[in-house]
């Protein structure tokens, strides 16, 4: 309704003999509450938006590969991703659970219940070394105390640390390796955790930032303990860490290492290197490198262990294998199997110049229209990839998969990530590495528009005038009123007087 209809019709003001103040007040609250409604709609933000940026910017692929499924190696719940499952051509392992893992390329080749849960025997003290390693000083001098050796089992092999006696940290790494002694790997963990139960946290805490989520350790060296546990997938992670360290491969090929006498014992005492691989000529392996064994009742016979050949690192490990000497040449077969099957290459950047100048033109097209562009690229490339040999042998092609992705016209700053694919003439697609994109908007339409800001300039006054306007009018209504009220009191006073006389 108009303002003006505030004002009482001329009919009542005809029938009635004043204009109250109530009424005056009901008037001019009537006004108020009109103008504090048009002050509210006219008051939001103005924004200055494209007439489609609330959908989101689709893309396609140029290539008709099929989408590039990643497998995530992050959630535990899927389990070891093997390059082979069961491949026919698999020489046969004797044992619960084997593994064999590319370091290079950190992939998992071959391998059979590797998620599983076994007892790793002695293989444990591969972990309890490497902490070694990493905490101790090899010339620190470790005090022997009781603690360190009476919780060892009777019958478990140990080099005969007494009470007192002084070993250096190296020489307690050389005993725990070549001969498995249980009693110098104990000393080292007390040397480290203070206790069993201290060093075993240690223990776990550090296989866990290793990636090995299915590994729990109660003890340092691996004697029987139901809740002793480790898989043969982190057993490998755990070896290839090892490997980063020179004094582990040295001493676990030593093949005969002395001990000087310490203040508890006069004569030296000669250590030989129990590793059939080092030990005897039978299961000499010229592309060793590292390893460690063990054996318990619960667990079986356990291997774990390292061959290089022409620039590649191969791991190995067995658990519950029935029989000492069959799970060195079951290794040896599956080390054999790694090398002459599968070939590992370096992944060069070059290799994808072309599909990434395709993928940055197709993006730049698709989103110009919106006022952004790529302003920078990454390629987050895997250093290095295994496939078969005979794969390989035939060529493959590349591209960026885009299939899926999509751009969000209205954020001005964004990362897009795509899969980068291999896919070779058998139809395999192996995951490369990834391409980002960084989307901006450009630098003239980093801030709104010069229409856009002239345009929310002139909503603006309009709002101003439109709100100066009303004000203007229920001042006049109110100025009209106050001053018909003035003049109804001056004529009713006027004729009282008139009746007086």
């Amino acid at each position: 309704m108009s303002f003006f209809h505030l004002l009482p019709p001329p009919s009542i003001l005809r029938r009635t003999n004043r204009i109250t103040p109530k009424k005056l007040s009901s008037s001019l609250c009537a006004g108020v509450l009109c103008l504090n409604i048009l002050v509210a709609l006219f008051s939001f933000p103005v924004y200055a938006r494209t007439s489609d940026d609330s959908k989101l910017i689709p893309f396609e692929s140029l290539s008709d590969q099929a989408v590039f499924e990643e497998q995530s190696t992050d959630n535990p719940n899927q389990g070891t991703v093997l390059l082979d499952t069961h491949p026919q051509d698999l020489p046969k392992i004797d044992g619960k659970a084997f593994i064999l893992y590319d370091a290079l390329s950190e992939n998992f080749l071959v391998g059979d219940d590797c998620d599983t849960p076994l007892a790793p025997a002695s293989t444990t003290k591969v972990l309890s070394i490497i902490l070694a390693l990493e905490l101790l000083n090899l010339d620190d001098i470790i005090t022997v105390t009781r603690d360190m050796y009476d919780y060892i089992p009777e019958g478990y092999v140990v080099m005969g640390l007494v009470e007192g006696e002084e070993i250096t940290v190296r020489d307690a790494i050389y005993a725990s390796l070549m001969t498995s002694a249980n009693d110098a790997c104990s000393a080292l963990a007390f040397q480290m955790g203070g206790s069993k139960e201290g060093f075993s946290d240690l223990m776990n805490k550090r296989a866990a930032e290793l990636g090995c989520l299915n590994t729990h350790f109660t003890n340092p060296f691996g004697y029987s303990d139901p809740d002793h546990t480790t898989t043969v997938h982190d057993m490998a992670l755990i070896m290839q860490k090892a490997l980063e360290f020179d004094f582990f491969k040295e001493a676990s090929t030593t093949r005969v290492y002395a001990i000087d006498p310490t203040n508890k014992y006069s004569d030296k005492r000669t250590l030989n290197n129990g590793n059939r691989f080092i030990s005897t000529t039978t299961y000499s392996y010229d592309k060793y490198v590292a390893g460690k064994t063990g054996y318990t009742d619960l667990s079986g016979h356990t291997i774990v262990a390292a061959a290089e050949s022409d620039g590649r690192t191969l791991i190995g490990v067995i658990f519950g294998a029935s029989v000492s000497e069959i799970r060195y040449s079951n290794l040896i077969d599956l080390f054999e199997y790694g090398f002459e099957t599968y070939t590992t290459t370096s992944n060069d950047e070059s290799e994808y110049k072309t599909a990434t100048e395709e993928v940055i033109m197709q993006i730049n097209g698709k989103v110009s229209e919106y006022g952004l562009s790529i302003t920078d690229t990454v390629l987050d490339l895997q250093p290095y990839i295994t496939v078969r040999a005979t794969r390989s042998v035939v060529g493959y092609s590349t591209s960026i998969d885009l299939t899926g992705a999509v751009a969000d016209p209205t954020q001005s700053v964004q990362i897009l990530t795509f899969p980068i694919i291999r896919r070779y003439s058998d139809g395999t697609t192996l995951l490369a590495g990834h391409f980002k994109a960084t989307l901006s908007r450009e630098a003239t339409n980093a801030n709104p528009s010069n229409d856009d800001k002239d345009s929310g300039k002139w909503i603006g006054t309009i709002q101003k005038v439109i709100i100066v306007l009303v004000l203007i009018i229920i001042a006049l209504i109110a100025l009209a009123l106050f001053i018909r009220i003035q003049r109804r009191r001056k004529a009713m006073m006027n004729r009282k007087r008139t009746r007086i006389l």
